[in-house]
Formats: structure tokens, C-alpha cells, sequence
């Protein structure tokens, strides 16, 4: 079965699409994690019922516990400074403060501990710049670069946060999406680029955010797979007419322009998907908002 049959049978009757979000919210930097609780908000809010979200929020062990913080590390946050303002959800929402040198470690058993069916990094400009992700998704893109040597371009914070990551997505048992911060604020304007087939499973995520009333998507189908495959033209009419025509194609005559780049709040790319856009020779890719890089267990 390939991918978009297994869209098309978790969409069918859309059972699936009604099964509550569990959603864990990883992260060092609060405001990055505050940004990244909202869109996970946006992603459970089309199904509220049951849903929950647990924040994890990281520290090091020579930072001082704020005095609010309980000794056991659990509930350590004001839990409404990382909703959506003026939001009175069904959504269950728990916090715990961890000091921890493997965050790998925790942020896994955390997952298996509350059950989660999703799990979302959030990494701020501070913590890893874009260019540095960049650069060592290049190097490893070609196989004639050794591990070690690629490593040793990057500084010892670097590499300890590009492993981590490279080996959450790899292992992940749960659908895991890394949340690249650049100080999103909004989530209604969402640019959704499709450069491999395998990447199709995000439409899964463009359904689900654009459940909000003032969300606009835009699906760059690069490849031509809607247009190309009745199954997939088949899946993107069933979320058009979900989503009350919120969700829109790129018209392939127009040249994607760093003006349009700049009004977007959001990205969401497949894994293989961000490996190629990164690749390519695309000017506008320096003038990307904060982008959320997902891989879900079918890939």
C-alpha cells in the first residue's frame, strides 16, 4: 500500500480525523515553546474532545528552579501563558520542567509515559540557526561524506542538537514534527511546499490547522502530484470542501517571489521534502518563516 492509499483509508469515513491529539511539546527556550503549545493547539482544535497537550520543557542543571516551580519538576509553568489568547478549550493541558543532559532519552519516554500520538520539537533561531540545520542536511544528503567529517564542521552545541534531532525523526514511533522558531505570532497564513511523494502525508496537518476560521494554505505542489494522480486530486477536493475552501494550490505560472515568502507565518514540510528544498537553488529560502518539519510513521 503506498502513501496515498494510506491517506486516503485514514481519511475514509474520517474516523481517523476524529481521533483525539496527544500531543507532546518539547523545549528549552519558553517563548519558542509558547509559540509552538499555540500551533500545537491549532493542530488538536479540529478535535478537541479528549485531546491533550504536555509541555517538557528542558533546563540545565546549573539554571535555578523559578520559585513557582514545584521540587518534583511537574507543573512548573503558568500553564495559560502557553495557550491562545482568550482560549477556553476542552483541551487538557499538563507542564513538566526537566533537567536533563539526554533529552533524546526523556523526550522517549515521555512519549510512551502519556501515551502520545504526536510529538513536536521546538528549536529557537538562538539554539540552532536555520543556516547551520541548512548546511548539515547537505553535507549529509551526499554519501561521500563521512559522519565524523561532517561533524567536525559544526561546534560541540551544534552537533549535540542536530544528533538529537536526526535521532528522534529516525527512531520515532509517533508522528514527530521539528518546530524551527523565527518568532511566529501568527499561524493564519501557512505554505505548504510538496517536493517529494513521500511528503504527502503532511496533508494530514494541513487538514487539521486548517480547521481555524482565518487560516489561508498554500500547497505548492512543486512535483505535480494532485494534478497527476486521481487519488490525490480525489484527497485534496475532499479537504478543500472540508476546510471551506481555506486550503489553495499555487498557480504554476507565477514564480514564487521572496515578497510572497515574507507574508507567510508558517511552513510545513515533509523530511524529504525540506532535504531537497534546501538543495535547491531557490532564493527565497532565505527569507523563510518559522517552518515545521514533519515526518509521520508512514514515511
Amino acid at each position: 500500500m503506498d502513501f496515498v492509499d494510506i491517506l486516503l483509508n485514514r481519511f475514509d469515513g474520517e474516523s481517523e480525523l476524529k481521533k483525539p491529539t496527544n500531543a507532546l511539546v518539547c523545549f528549552t527556550q519558553p517563548e519558542t515553546g509558547k509559540r509552538l503549545s499555540r500551533l500545537a493547539f491549532q493542530i488538536a482544535m479540529s478535535r478537541p474532545d479528549k485531546s491533550a497537550i504536555t509541555l517538557l520543557h528542558f533546563i540545565d542543571k546549573k539554571e535555578e528552579m523559578q520559585p513557582t516551580e514545584e521540587t518534583n519538576g511537574s507543573q512548573g509553568m503558568i500553564l495559560a501563558d502557553f495557550m491562545p489568547k482568550g482560549e477556553k478549550s476542552k483541551i487538557t493541558m499538563r507542564s513538566f520542567v526537566r533537567e536533563s543532559d539526554d533529552h533524546l532519552a526523556d523526550i522517549m519516554k515521555m512519549t510512551e509515559e502519556q501515551q502520545c500520538n504526536l510529538v513536536l520539537i521546538g528549536i529557537s533561531y538562538d539554539e540552532l540557526d536555520l543556516k547551520v540545520v541548512e548546511r548539515y542536511s547537505r553535507l549529509r544528503s551526499d554519501p561521500a561524506n563521512p559522519a565524523a567529517a561532517i561533524l567536525e564542521q559544526f561546534t560541540e552545541s551544534e552537533v549535540k542538537r542536530l544528533q538529537e534531532i536526526s535521532s528522534l525523526v529516525s527512531r520515532n514511533s509517533v508522528p514527530t514534527g521539528i518546530f524551527i522558531d523565527n518568532g511566529l505570532t501568527e499561524g493564519n497564513n501557512i505554505f505548504v511546499p510538496i517536493l517529494s511523494k513521500a511528503d504527502v502525508h503532511i496533508f494530514t496537518f494541513v487538514h487539521h490547522t486548517a480547521q481555524k476560521e482565518n487560516v489561508k494554505i498554500m500547497i505548492w505542489d512543486a512535483i505535480g502530484i494532485i494534478a497527476s494522480e486521481p487519488k490525490m486530486q480525489k484527497l485534496y477536493q475532499f479537504i478543500v470542501k472540508k476546510t471551506d475552501g481555506r486550503v489553495q494550490l499555487w498557480n504554476d505560472d507565477r514564480k514564487i517571489e521572496e515578497e510572497f515568502i515574507r507574508k507567510q507565518d508558517l511552513v510545513i514540510i515533509g523530511v524529504e521534502g525540506w532535504v531537497k528544498l534546501i538543495n535547491a537553488p531557490l532564493q527565497w529560502k532565505e527569507s523563510l518563516p518559522s517552518t515545521l518539519i514533519i515526518k509521520d510513521i508512514t514515511t
